[in-house]
Parts: structure tokens; sequence; C-alpha cells
């Protein structure tokens, strides 16, 4: 047949056209040929030349095909008159191939003209030529892609030859070659443009695997067609998916290589039943090497990243040892990340020294400024949770992840999926690496094995650099503040100190100039005194009032104030200079000495700069150590001009020292740690019968009894550094004297523990004095007693006269008969001696009370003591009415006390006290120990004393009682007796309910 002969279809369908019209009779005809995912073929013929308007006219009558064979009249252009038109579809009804035109005139040209099995025969013949130029079409595409195969190509090279043959062989409306990630479980989708279409617009680009047609094709290894996403049954996911689009058809042939399922190939179309058998065996030859490709491309790919890691890592390692500065080991790790793992860009962020912030302190690959300067709060956002966790996070797509807290910043940056991994030292975190991609699911769990592979050395190189530069700065800080205390220590020219502390500021912190203020007494403003840069013709001229300005606020606040930008800050009194010199950032530290402030330091940078609380730390230091040096200058300045008139005080102070001593009325006795007399006054001398320039031990001036006690009391004073005093009697040049003995430490820092002063007071006329009030006093007392006591007399006297008076009788009587019986005899002369010791009894207590109790103590039984003193009271018949009772401690220690005059005491507040009750009611006597002291309370139900003379009842002569019935000098007595004894009497007293006497004495 003419078509299969002829070098083209083209040819092939004029030369059979041709034909057919001359066996019919003709004038023209046209046949149309419809090759599968091909424009239709369109050739015209006629027995002449065919004019250019009936050939447009035959054209564009094929552009709509006859459903059946049929003879219709027509006026084509160019015509006499009408015509006829035979057209006769080629081919089946399901698959047809073309379609037969002829025309020639009305009444030549019948249905019958055509032979009955031509439309068979020639549609077949069709066939069979769409048939072989689809094998033709498939060959050509295989070989283009073979060729790809076996050359240097990229994967857009083979995906567009694989669209550009596929679009020859199957008529689609969408290609998608859709990647499956085993680890992910999801599918990357790739639309494919080829020649003569393009995709409907953007999609999702990765796809979940399971519940979609796609998860089937998984599932199975075989290709899947959908002839009607309506009627057959198909996941909802996928049937949502192409429904959206609008398609109806869908065939889905898998990508396999080597045994390995590699994704699939997906066509779509909008008419339902677009894809038949062939088209999945076509889809299929094409798979198999697009397969091959895929596989070699990300084998080849694999390789290349593996190469790249590895360069990567061993770069990383050369930073361990090769740079020790952090910033360049910084900006190394952050350009290595993007080409380790395929990413857009990285940053690295380290903890701030609170450890509450992640840093960003290096980045690369990113637009805005916000994230060059990233700051995350540890455990909000990606990052933060990285940090706080010590836990890689991949993202795929941050938009869509509700850990991602910096939105907006993300936007910007385009950023959709993000690779967070932790920089660990020895398990501790120090920071994150965050790489990040402006494609979603950019980064795999081998992505993140190599980043957390990659960030160990990255950790390890960033920790020794750290020890590095923290080492140096250790070293050069130290050295500074060292050779500031040096020169406050070596010099006293205070010009030259501050400005080597300056320069020591300056080389330390970085900064670009250094100067120091100070108060300016007369106007207490702040005036400069020292800079490194500005003209010392101009130092003195900047001057600044207290809260004004960085610097004065600094020294009104006494702490350290900065300006991260002199330029933008409102604060700056100076803005002129700082723009002239081009500083923009400035930190003030005050001057301070003790709760002083003396003025400020301050240093400038010439970038805009946060100084850090490390920073602050030093310059505080150095701040110390020039305010030192600026008290230093001032204290020598004020010394120089102190000394003078000092040395002319201290000696006007001790020739009045020594005028005081010489005429002093003391003893004084100056000594030595052995005890041995330094100097002594003249009273001294006169006390002791000694020369005043006496030297040598002290006991040689004491008589030898009383030596051992003044030696004990001076050693004593020595250990505990307190005063203590005693009083003895002497006997000096032959009179008997009373001195008080006074040894006081000396307590001059210059002579602490070295010397004591013994203070002698010749106190005999005072204590015999004394003795004589006390004598007088304890006289009235026994005379009140003795009035008591002589009633109580009369009962034993009575008892002794009347036996005295029976016996008398009897023995008068000289009856032999009673004189015989001596058992009465005895009773009378037992009950006489009863009587008589009794009486003995009475008398001995109250001349014990009135003997002179003399001025020795002893360890004494306080409860012995108020139990005589109860004794004494229970004999006076005036307080007959009264009650006395005794509430005694039974384990109270013994005091030691002289108890005789404790005797005293005693029975002269309760004298008082059953006095104030007028011998009725009752009078309590406690004893007690609390806190290393014993009381002795005696409480009582008088009247109560009025506050008016709470206040007056120890003063001597001071008495409430009716002239003749008092001294006035009981109560101060008792409290000198107290006193004495290093106690106290306490009183409290309540009006209408009594009063309540308390005599404290220490153990």
């Amino acid at each position: 047949m003419p078509i299969f002969a002829s070098p083209s279809a083209a040819d092939g369908l004029t030369t059979t056209l041709r034909r057919l019209v001359e066996l019919t009779g003709a004038t023209a005809g046209a046949l149309e040929f419809r090759p599968r995912c091909q424009e239709p073929i369109v050739v015209t013929a006629s027995a002449r030349r065919v004019p250019a308007a009936l050939r447009d006219w035959l054209t564009t009558v094929t552009g709509t095909p006859a459903a059946r064979p049929g003879l219709t009249r027509v006026a084509p252009p160019g015509a006499n008159g009408p015509a006829s038109l035979l057209r006769t579809p080629l081919g089946t009804a399901n698959r047809p191939a073309g379609e037969l035109l002829l025309l020639g005139r009305v009444g030549s040209l019948t249905a019958a003209a055509l032979p009955a099995d031509l439309p068979h025969e020639l549609g077949a013949a069709l066939d069979h030529l769409s048939e072989r130029e689809q094998r033709a079409g498939r060959t050509a595409a295989l070989a283009e892609i073979s060729r790809l195969l076996t050359t240097r190509h990229t994967i857009d090279e083979l995906f567009a030859a694989f669209a550009g043959g596929i679009a020859k062989l199957v008529a689609f409306d969408s290609l998608t070659l859709s990647l499956l990630d085993a680890e992910r479980r999801e599918f990357e989708l790739i639309d494919v443009n080829a020649r003569g279409f393009t995709s409907r617009g953007p999609r999702e680009r990765w796809v979940p695997l399971e519940g979609t047609l796609l998860g089937r094709v998984v599932a199975t290894g075989a290709p899947v067609r959908i002839d009607d996403f309506e009627r057959d049954d198909v996941p909802e996911a996928s049937r949502r998916i192409f429904a959206a689009a609008g398609f109806r058809a869908a065939a889905f042939v898998p990508l396999v290589s080597s045994g390995h399922f590699l994704g699939a190939v997906v066509l779509a179309a909008r008419r339902p039943r677009a894809f038949d058998d062939g088209d999945i065996e076509n889809i299929g030859e094409l798979a198999r090497p697009l397969a091959v490709g895929i596989e070699r491309g990300r084998l080849t790919d694999e390789s290349r990243r593996r190469a790249d890691e590895l360069a990567a890592l061993h770069a990383t390692s050369q930073l361990i040892t090769a740079r020790l500065d952090v910033a360049s080991v910084l900006d190394r790790i952050s350009l290595s990340v993007p080409a380790l793992i395929g990413a857009s860009g990285c940053g690295i962020g380290l903890f701030n020294s609170e450890r509450t912030q992640v840093v960003q302190a290096a980045a690369h690959g990113f637009q805005s400024e916000e994230w060059r300067t990233l700051s995350v709060p540890v455990g909000e956002g990606i990052i933060g949770r990285v940090a706080a966790e010590g836990v890689a996070i991949r993202v795929a797509d941050v938009r869509t992840d509700p850990r991602s807290a910096r939105r907006e910043v993300d936007e910007r940056e385009g950023i959709r999926s993000m690779l967070c991994v932790p920089l660990k030292v020895v398990g501790a975190v120090i920071g994150v690496v965050s790489a990040f991609s402006t494609r979603p699911g950019s980064f795999t769990a081998h992505h993140q094995r190599v980043l957390e592979a990659f960030a160990e050395q990255a950790g390890i190189a960033i920790h020794g650099a750290r020890l590095f530069d923290e080492s140096v700065r250790g070293a050069r800080e130290t050295r500074a503040l060292l050779e500031a205390g040096r020169a406050v220590t070596a010099s006293l020219d205070v010009g030259r100190t501050i400005r080597m502390i300056m320069e020591e500021a300056r080389e330390v912190l970085g900064v670009d100039s250094c100067s120091v203020m100070t108060f300016d007494p007369p106007t207490n403003e702040l005036v400069m005194v020292a800079s490194l840069d500005v003209p010392q013709e101009m130092v003195s001229t900047v001057r600044l009032q207290l809260g004004e300005g960085v610097t004065g606020r600094a020294v009104q606040e006494r702490r350290p104030m900065q300006s991260p930008d002199l330029w933008s800050d409102s604060r700056g009194r100076y803005p002129h200079l700082a723009r002239s010199a081009g500083f923009r950032a400035m930190l003030a530290v005050p001057l301070c000495v003790g709760e002083r402030t003396i003025g400020a330091v301050s240093v400038l940078r010439r970038d805009v700069h946060e100084f850090s609380a490390h920073e602050e730390e030093l310059l505080v230091a150095l701040a110390d150590q020039a305010a030192i040096a600026l008290e230093h200058a001032r204290l020598y300045t004020e010394l120089e001009a102190m000394v003078a008139d000092r040395t002319r005080e201290l000696d006007t102070q001790k020739r009045f020292v020594e005028v005081v001593l010489e005429t002093l009325p003391l003893g004084v006795f100056v000594l030595d740690t052995d005890l041995n007399v330094v100097r002594v006054n003249p009273a001294g001398g006169r006390a002791l019968a000694c020369d005043v320039g006496v030297r040598g031990p002290l006991i040689r001036l004491l008589p030898s009894d009383q030596a051992t006690a003044v030696q004990t009391l001076l050693r004593e004073s020595f250990r505990t550094r307190r005063v203590a005093s005693i009083e003895e009697e002497m006997i000096v040049a032959g009179d008997p004297k009373i001195f008080r003995l006074t040894a006081a430490p000396v307590e001059a820092a210059s002579d602490r523990g070295t010397h004591a002063v013994l203070l002698v007071e010749d106190v005999t006329l005072a204590k015999r004095l004394e003795r004589q009030m006390l004598l007088t006093e304890r006289l009235t007392t026994a005379g009140r007693l003795a009035a008591g006591v002589a009633h109580e007399l009369n009962n034993p006297l009575a008892t002794i006269a009347g036996c005295s008076e029976s016996l008398l009788s009897r023995l008068g009587a000289s009856d032999s008969a009673t004189l015989s019986e001596p058992g009465e005899f005895r009773h009378y002369l037992r009950l006489i001696e009863e009587e008589a010791y009794r009486c003995k009894e009475i008398t001995g207590s109250l001349l014990h009370f009135v003997r002179d109790p003399g001025s020795q103590r002893t360890d004494t039984d306080l409860n012995g003591v108020v139990l005589k003193a109860a004794e004494l009271l229970s004999h006076q018949s005036r307080f007959a009415r009264s009650r006395v009772v005794t509430e005694l401690d039974p384990e109270l220690p013994p005091v030691a006390a002289n108890e005789g005059q404790l005797r005293q005491v005693c029975l002269g507040l309760a004298s008082n006290a059953l006095e104030a009750m007028e011998g009725k009611g009752t009078l309590i006597v406690r004893s007690r120990r609390t806190r290393g002291e014993v009381e002795i309370e005696l409480e009582d139900e008088g009247p109560g004393i009025p506050q008016e003379n709470l206040s007056r009842i120890f003063d001597p002569f001071f008495t409430t009682k009716p002239p003749g019935q008092g001294t006035g000098l009981g109560l101060a007595i008792a409290q000198g007796i107290v006193n004495d004894h290093g106690g106290r009497i306490e009183v409290s007293s309540v009006i209408g309910k009594g009063s309540i006497f308390r005599v404290v004495l220490p153990l």
C-alpha cells in the first residue's frame, strides 16, 4: 500500500488520496490521519491543482469528525453550483483512525462510489501507520535517554528527554515524577514540563505515602490505572488531590532499578478512560531507563556528598589544631555546614553567660540582620528546645510546625525546613548549630547523622578556641591589674599612676580611649582630670553635673552605666566631641572609696558595642585601683598638712597627761606583762610608801600576805582583757589601810597586751564611815527586833520562875516525903534547862545579827540566809498576824558572798514588807537560778509603792515612815551591799496589790 511505501506518512497519505479521487471520479478530496498523541495530519488532492480556498475549506470540515458515513449536498468555495460531499470515518468507533472526504458533481458522486471494504482496510492501514509511528517515537525516546545515560548529563536533562518522549506516545494533561523517601514515608512530587505542555500550577511538593494510590503502587510493585476518579475505587486522599486539579483519569507506573523501588511516573488526564494498556506499556518502557538514570544520579550525588562530608569533617579537624580564635572557628564552621549537607544557610548560637539565651554568634546564607543577631530564650522555639534538651530536631516545614517561635523572621528569610543539632563538649551543651533550607523536607536522617558528627568536632574546636581566648584574656587582665596595683604602691605621682591605669584599661578592654573625672569641691561638678585622647588644654573644660550624661548618672547611682551608641543616646552631654572623635560606645564606672564617690573612669569605642558583665567587672577592678591612687594622693596631701599640727597636739597632750598623772589623787602604777613597775605617779608613791622612780617587781612594794591576791588580779586582767578590782587591807608604814585596787589592760594598738595600769585608791576613811553606817543601821534594826524579842523571852522566863517557886516552896516545907521524890525535881530542872536554852537561842540570834560580819566572803547558802532571817522575824510580836512563806530552790548553788551582809539585806527587805502589810497578810520569799545568776524574790501584799517614789526609794535618808520610825538608810545600804557583790536589786510594784523586791547575784 502506498502509505507504507512512501518516505513519510504525509507523502503516503497524499498518494493514496489521489488514487481514490481518480477511482471514484471525484473532483477533489481530503484524507485525515489521527495518530495517537500527535496533531492530526490532513492532506488534500484533486484532478487538477486544488485552490487554496478549497483546501482550507476541506481542512476545516475535517476538524469536525463525522459520526457515520454520509453524502450531503454542499456549496464549496469557488464552485459554480452545489456539489456532493461524501464523508467516510476510518477505523472503529472506539478507536477512530481518521476520515475520508470526497467532493464531486451532484449525481456523479454517490455512496456506492467507494468499495464496501475500503473504509475498513484504509482504517486498518492507518492503525498500522500509527503503531509504526509510536514504535519509532518510543525507539527515538529510548535512544535519547540511553544516550544521556552514557554521557555526562543533569537530572533535569534526563527528565526533559523522558517527558519529550512520553508526550509523543501518550496523551495526557499532567506528568509528575513521584520520588519515594522511604525514611520519611513520603513522596516528593516533581512536575515535569514537556515540549507542548506545562504544569498546571503549584502543588504540595511532599505527599504522605499512607492512604494514597502511590502507596498502592509501592505495595503491589505494579502499575495502577484509574479510568475515572468519580467511579473507581480510589483512596479519599488521592481522589481529593486529583479532583481539585480537575483530573478524571490517571496512570501510575513504578520506577524500579535493580530491584529498588524509587518512585512512580504519574500521568493524569481530564477525560475519563484516557489511558489503555498500550499507554501503560509505553510508559513502562521509558520508565525503566529513567529509573536507571535516577538511581545513577542518586548514587553520584551520594558519592559527591560523602566526599564533601569527609572533606568538611577533615577541614573541621584542621580547625581544631590550626585556628585558635573563636571568631575564625565559628566563621569556618558556619561556612562548612551548607556545603556539607546542602543547606541554604547555617547559624551557630552559643549560650550567653547566664545560660538563659542562645545568641547567634556566626551566620552564613541569611538575608536579614535579624537572623544574624538572633537571640532565643532557652526552651523556646526549635533552637531553644534543642539547647534545653540537648537533642537534635529535624523540621520538614517550619510553617506547619507548632514549635517554631519566630515565624515572621522565618518568612522573611524564606525558611521552610530546619535541622538543629546541639553543640556539646564532654556531654555538656554549649550551643546549637542550625541549618536551614528554603525547600520543605530538605533534611534526612542521614543529614542529621552527618551534622551531629560534624557538631562533635565543631564543639571541640569552639571549646578549644574559647579556652585559648580565656587564657590569653585572663593573662592580659591579670597583668593589667598587677601593673595597676604596682603603680599604685610604687609611686606617689598620681598623674603618672592614673595614666598608666588608663593605658592598661585601653589595652585589656580593647577600647579606643579612656578618661578620668573627679569632683571639683568648689563647684561640686565632675571635672575631667586625665584623658588619652582629649588635648591637655581642653581636659579641664569638660565638666558634668551630678546625674548629667552617662558618666554623671554612673556617679549618682554608684554603679556602672553604658551607652552602646552615643550618637543615638539622648543622655550624651558632649555629642560633638563623640562625633568628631568617632566614638560610639561608652562605659562609665564610678570611683568609690568606702561609701564616698570621688569620680568616674570612662572607656570609649568607635563601634556600636554593648559591654559585657565581664568587661564591666574588669573596669570596676581598674577603677578601684584608680580610686586608691587618687585617695592616696589626697590623703598624702592632707597628711603632710596634718603631721605638723598633730605633732604639736601630741606634744601638748603629752605634757597635759603628765600633769594629770602628777596631780591625780589616785595611785597609778604602769606594769609590763611580767608585773614589773614601769612608771609610778606621786600619788602611787605616797599610797604604797615608795619612791616614784622605783622599778622592778610590784610584789616588792606589797605586804607578803596580800601580794598573791594582787598578782592574781593583774594576771586575770591580762588574760581576759577586762577591768577588775579588789579591796585589800594592808599595813603600810605601820598604819592599817584599806585600798581599792583596779587593774586595767592597756588597749592602745601599738601596746596591745604588753602593759596594764594598776590604780591604787585609799578607801580607808570611806570604809570606816561605811562600816559605821552599817553598824548604825544594824543597831537600829536590832533595837526594833529587841522589842519583839523581849516579849518572846517572857514566856520561857515565866516558866523558869514558876518552876523555881515550886521548888523553893517544897524545900521550905522541909517535908521529907516531898524531898524524897527526885523524879519531880528532875522534871522541874529539865523545864528550867529547856527554857533557859530557848532564851539563849533567841538572844544568840539577835547577837549574831548585831555582830560585825567583817568583809570576808565565802561560799554561802542563800537558802540558809533566808531561813535565818525568817526565824528572827518570827519572834516579833508585831508581825504575829503575818505569815512568811518560803519557796526555795533546793538545787540552788552556793554564792561567794558575805553571809552577815546578805542576812542584813534579807532581814531589812523582809521587815519593810511586813511593816508595809501592817502585821497581816502573806510574805512569799522565793529563790531560783536563772541564766548564770541566782535570785531572792520577796513578794508582799502591801499597799504598793507610788510610781513617783519608785525612783527615790534607794536614795539615802529617803523614807515614807513617820518621824522617829525610820532612818531612810535601810534600802540605800542594802543596795550598796548587793552592788558591792556585783549584783542588783530590782523592784516592781502595783498600787493596791503589793510590791516585789528581787535581789540578783552573779554565780
